[in-house]
């Protein structure tokens, strides 16, 4: 049996044989052979750029020619694992450009109108509803201006079960996004010198089984959110740190939920199962025309646009997080740049896709549905408010996320108690004018409004003056409150405790009324 000492010394042996005869090639064996004798004193010379460009080259032309390279590092204690990893390519059967050039669109583009239609090609694939495609074709377009903005946010693909669109939606991102490399699993090692070396939008598949006990993993991806994320790793046989870049675009596509921390430098792609009277387009028969128009006009959207993008300084969207307004930012940005609908519109996709119950962004929407509370107050001149009154007049604050709480429909009566709850404050049943229903008193707010609203938001005074222009009498009562005790007779205490704080959330109180709250 031949030792495998023998194969690594005839892998040398033929190695050299070959450098002559391949001259005529560009010298690539040669300058190959050349390093690894310079190895004994220059423990990088096998490493240096232009030499493992030979050696990819030698691995794509040649398997055989590769396999002798190989043996003859090994004998050289070259670790060829790493080897291995950095001459790796995208494999037989792909094309040898990692990523194909795109040639930009002739003429100008119509930002808003590409945009628009991306999100309808999309759900010509994918059962999702009309605000997920928005913010994935806004996510893809922000992908082609990653040089212009300061944060990455991560699309987070998910949904509760298999089946339900997920790696079609992210076969999509992978066919229009910037500089894409899609993988299904991938080591923390192998993502973070990809990160650096192209800062491709890494697109990754099942990753509700490459992040699981992974914390290597997910604080590379954390890192990213923003262009200044680094991370050091020591290298070579010195151990020598070295600083790697982890800033782009990242996809993640997977089952169920994913870390806190990614959660919140994510904005969230879910996706549904279809209905039996659903159904979509099978992603592979998209009309190559059409695939290869919407390239092109992204690539010429970002050669037109990327001073405009760069300069764009939107405001952050009412009702969100810090973080989750980080998230937008360069969504907003684009879709500020494009103009048409879209500056409103990405406001409306922004709260409707966000998680409204995510721990850190509960505290921001409630501290906003304070203030506009108070604002209904102050500008009514009132004591009193009865809920139904209170939630139409949210309603009718423009910029504030009230009207498309529910994926799009406006929020209800019983939601904004469920969020006032949580700050100590109940409704209770008040006789206001002629009318007797659940509401709220101003005095019930002093506390939230003095702990969660800052100093500068204006106190509604101690004494209101009534409005005439409402029409239901909103800040008209007897002198009896949360009681129901008709004008002219005095109230007389209940023999069951807080009986008018019974929480809107009470069974009885709803059957007993027939109001929903």
């Amino acid at each position: 049996m031949t030792s495998a000492a023998s194969i690594e010394d005839r892998g040398i042996a033929y190695l050299d044989s070959l450098v002559d005869q391949h001259q005529q090639e560009g010298g690539r064996l040669e300058r190959v052979q050349a390093a690894i004798s310079r190895l004994e004193d220059d423990p990088g010379a096998l490493f240096e750029q232009s030499i493992l460009d030979d050696i990819t080259a030698i691995r794509q032309e040649s398997p055989a020619d590769w396999q002798r390279v190989r043996a003859a590092a090994k004998k050289a204690r070259v670790q060829v694992g790493e080897l291995d990893k950095l001459t790796r390519t995208m494999g037989s059967g792909e094309s040898d450009q990692l990523f194909p050039t795109i040639q930009p669109w002739a003429e100008p583009v119509d930002g808003a109108a590409l945009v628009r239609e991306l999100s309808s090609t999309l759900r010509r694939f994918v059962v999702c509803e009309p605000e997920v495609a928005d913010a994935a074709a806004l996510w893809i377009t922000f992908t082609w201006f990653i040089d212009e903005v300061h944060v990455a946010p991560i699309a987070n693909i998910t949904a509760p079960l298999p089946n339900c669109g997920k790696s079609t939606l992210l076969e999509f991102l992978e066919t229009f996004v910037f500089q894409p490399l899609k993988c299904d699993g991938i080591s923390p090692a192998a993502l973070f010198r990809s990160m650096d070396k192209w800062q491709p939008t890494m697109l990754v598949d099942e990753v509700d089984t490459f992040l699981r006990d992974n914390e290597d993993a997910r604080g590379v991806l954390n890192s990213g959110h923003r262009r200044n994320g680094f991370i050091i790793r020591v290298v070579g046989d010195d151990h020598e740190p070295k600083r790697f870049a982890t800033w782009g675009a990242k996809a993640l596509c997977g089952i169920g939920s994913i870390a806190s921390t990614l959660a919140s430098r994510s904005i969230r792609l879910e996706l549904r199962r279809k209905m039996p009277d659903e159904s979509a387009e099978n992603i592979r028969f998209m009309e190559p025309e059409l695939r290869d128009r919407l390239q092109r006009q992204l690539a010429r959207l970002h050669e037109d646009l990327a001073p405009t993008v760069a300069a764009c300084r939107p405001k952050p969207v009412p009702g969100l997080s810090n973080r989750a307004a980080d998230n937008w930012e360069p969504l907003q940005q684009v879709a500020e740049a494009i103009g048409g609908e879209w500056p409103e519109r990405v406001k409306v996709v922004a709260i409707t896709v966000a998680r409204m119950d995510d721990e850190d962004q509960a505290s921001d929407i409630g501290t906003e549905l304070l203030k506009d509370i108070k604002s209904v107050f102050d500008e009514r001149m009132i004591q009193r408010i009865h809920t139904a009154s209170l939630v139409e007049a949210l309603h009718g604050t423009p910029e504030a996320p009230w009207n498309s709480w529910n994926r799009g429909k406006p929020i209800t009566d019983r939601q904004v108690a469920a969020k006032l709850v949580e700050f100590g404050i109940k409704s209770k049943r008040l006789r206001i004018g002629e009318t007797n229903k659940r509401g709220y008193e101003l005095a019930d707010f002093k506390d939230a409004f003095q702990r969660y609203l800052s100093p500068g938001t204006p106190s509604p005074s101690g004494t209101m003056e009534h409005s005439n222009e409402n029409s239901q009498l909103d800040g008209f009562g007897s002198g009896t409150q949360g009681v129901d005790v008709p004008d002219g007779f005095d109230a007389k205490p209940l023999k069951i405790k807080n009986c008018s704080n019974v929480p809107l959330g009470s069974p009885h109180a709803s059957e007993k009324n027939g109001e929903e709250f």
